[in-house]
């Protein structure tokens, strides 16, 4: 069973989950950081979400919640929806899976190996990314829905994280047609029949919608036997321009934060997948104009994966969308201001 770190102060700004399973709370001012929860190897923890003191979090296979206040770290609850098969029974379910259509009746394998997540109204929407899949969850982390992103072909989309711009859902694909190419997103109306679907950047990892813009994360990846089939550049991108770029070959990235002032973009060092959770983590510090304030390096916690900012944070879509009080109702509104995470000091 996993356990949380020792209780720590709370005045930190922005928290980040690592390859090697730990959730960490980083200070944009100093650069300093501490661990407040520490998973059981070999979980990473991935996605994030902050609601008022809550915040939740995921590792491939569990999701968890926890309490952050004056006092320290309160671990509240951890859950493992779907058991996860295992070796020959994974190999012989991931076939009939891809070759035989079993996803058609959601006949689950492997592990849901869960990424991205936010908070939209009282629900918790995550990526359960192995079975192509968005989960939607009550704020106890009880499975209230899942939906199949269609088609699902042999090489899956690869889904990172869902966003909500008040009108329509946005479902980043890692792989809009195969690995190691184009990127791009599915919108979906709020009902979740899909609208559009589109061919945006490569890799994608982390996907917004901004003031009417689509800011998403690229990068560039390599590993054995594979076949790179975009430009081998990595960065943030507004639609089609990428505005920061990092240099790919040191590091990769996962996800990014955003609020009036800066934008954090946080990853790792670029190494196996097998090493990363022993990597260093990077956050790299902007202005809202793009440019690259401070890059933070830090050895051995693990590559980052996620990261959410205590009180404003516009990457989950809806923060400046006026639309998004009617598309959820009136309850909506009276939590559009409190919905990101304040901690006290």
């Amino acid at each position: 069973m996993a356990t949380p770190a020792a209780n720590a102060s709370t005045n930190r700004h922005l928290f980040l989950t690592c390859e090697s399973g730990k959730l960490i709370q980083f200070d944009t001012e100093t650069c300093r950081h501490h661990t407040l929860f520490q998973g059981q190897s070999p979980d990473y923890l991935f996605g994030i979400a902050c609601r008022d003191s809550m915040v939740y979090f995921a590792g491939c296979t569990f999701l968890a919640m926890a309490n952050i206040r004056s006092q320290g770290f309160e671990f509240v609850k951890m859950v493992t929806p779907f058991k996860p098969l295992r070796g020959m029974h994974n190999r012989v379910m991931r076939y009939v899976w891809t070759e035989l259509g079993a996803h058609s009746r959601v006949i689950p394998y492997g592990k849901p190996d869960l990424h991205q997540m936010n908070i939209y109204d009282s629900t918790v929407y995550v990526t359960a990314t192995s079975w192509n899949e968005i989960w939607l969850l009550d704020l106890d982390l009880n499975l209230k829905q899942r939906i199949q992103i269609q088609p699902h072909i042999r090489n899956y989309h690869h889904l990172n994280n869902v966003v909500c711009d008040g009108q329509h859902f946005y479902v980043c694909l890692n792989r809009y047609e195969r690995s190691g190419g184009s990127g791009g997103y599915a919108k979906f109306d709020l009902g979740w029949n899909e609208v559009e679907r589109r061919a945006l950047g490569w890799e994608s990892h982390a996907l917004s919608v901004i003031d009417g813009e689509i800011v998403h994360l690229c990068c560039s990846t390599e590993g054995a036997g594979k076949e790179i089939r975009h430009p081998r550049r990595a960065g943030l991108m507004i639609d089609d321009t990428l505005v920061f770029e990092y240099d790919p070959s040191q590091y990769y990235c996962k996800d990014f934060s955003m609020d009036d002032e800066r934008i954090y973009v946080v990853g790792g060092e670029n190494t196996t997948r097998e090493r990363r959770k022993e990597a260093a983590g990077v956050v790299f510090i902007l202005n809202r104009n793009y440019e690259l304030l401070r890059k933070c390096v830090m050895p051995g916690i693990g590559g980052l994966n996620g990261c959410r900012l205590s009180g404003l944070d516009y990457s989950n879509g809806t923060m400046r969308i006026p639309s998004a009080s009617r598309a959820f109702g009136d309850s909506y509104h009276h939590e559009e201001k409190t919905m990101a995470m304040e901690v006290p000091r």
